[in-house]
């Protein structure tokens, strides 16, 4: 690089030397924030980190993936077997109560923020409007949230989680839906379901489970898995998915 290549301009008084076109693009850089992408559990494992300044990267793109997920848990928990038992109700009713009163306090965060900028002189005009309409957004989630406490559950009465009732269930809901099943092979790494015409369910010790089908000399199986990553899912899901899944590959 020469002299040449060196440009200098006097900012607040100092003279500032810009070497070469390799300066931050700081307006580009903070647009990024709002891209599709930047918004994922990184940022929500980075917010509020101990010796480290929060900026706009964490909080907005925390509040974007925390909405997108919440919205997500809320459509999956309609489905019938999202949840196991009523400890897994009881432990999610008390999530929805911390997260309720956490979003009465991202509303009085705002305000504290914008009565801050207005301070500094950066806002057009002071949030009068705004901040009230976010402290009465406040008291509002959390007068929602109080019936939650109320909420009582009833005992639970779902199949026992052990391996014979595991075994036993899916056996008879696979059977329910019309599925041959011959056999129950236990084995100490995988749990394997004869289901007839040389297929089978598989269950490994990792909790994965794949139907096999066999190939053309009867001697090989294709694997194929239909979503389900998890021991003690509820017997009369897994049978569901699996009649799904041979729905598919016929015999």
């Amino acid at each position: 690089m020469t002299e040449s290549d060196i440009e200098t301009e006097i900012v607040s008084g100092v003279p500032v030397h810009y070497h070469g076109d390799h300066t931050l693009n700081l307006e580009s850089d903070y647009e990024h924030i709002y891209l599709e992408d930047c918004h994922d559990n990184e940022h929500v494992n980075a917010l509020g980190d101990d010796g480290g300044a929060t900026t706009a990267l964490y909080a907005v793109a925390s509040a974007r993936y925390l909405a997108e997920k919440t919205e997500t848990l809320g459509n999956v928990l309609r489905e019938p077997y999202t949840l196991r038992t009523t400890r897994d109700a009881e432990a999610t009713l008390a999530a929805l109560r911390q997260h309720i009163e956490a979003l009465a306090d991202v509303a009085e965060g705002l305000g504290v923020w914008l009565d801050a900028a207005h301070q500094r002189g950066e806002l057009e005009e002071k949030p009068t409007s705004a901040h009230e309409e976010l402290t009465k957004a406040a008291v509002l989630l959390r007068a929602a949230g109080l019936p939650l406490r109320e909420v009582t559950l009833p005992g639970d009465r779902s199949p026992a989680l052990d391996m014979d009732t595991l075994v036993a269930g899916v056996t008879e809901q696979l059977r329910g839906h019309g599925i041959e099943v011959a056999e129950v092979r236990v084995y100490e790494w995988q749990t394997v379901w004869e289901l007839g015409e040389g297929r089978h369910l598989l269950l490994s010790r990792e909790g994965g489970w794949d139907l096999g089908f066999p190939t053309g000399d009867g001697e090989r199986w294709t694997s194929v898995g239909f979503g389900l990553y998890c021991w003690y899912a509820h017997p009369a899901q897994i049978a569901a998915l699996v009649a799904k899944k041979l729905a598919e590959y016929p015999a």
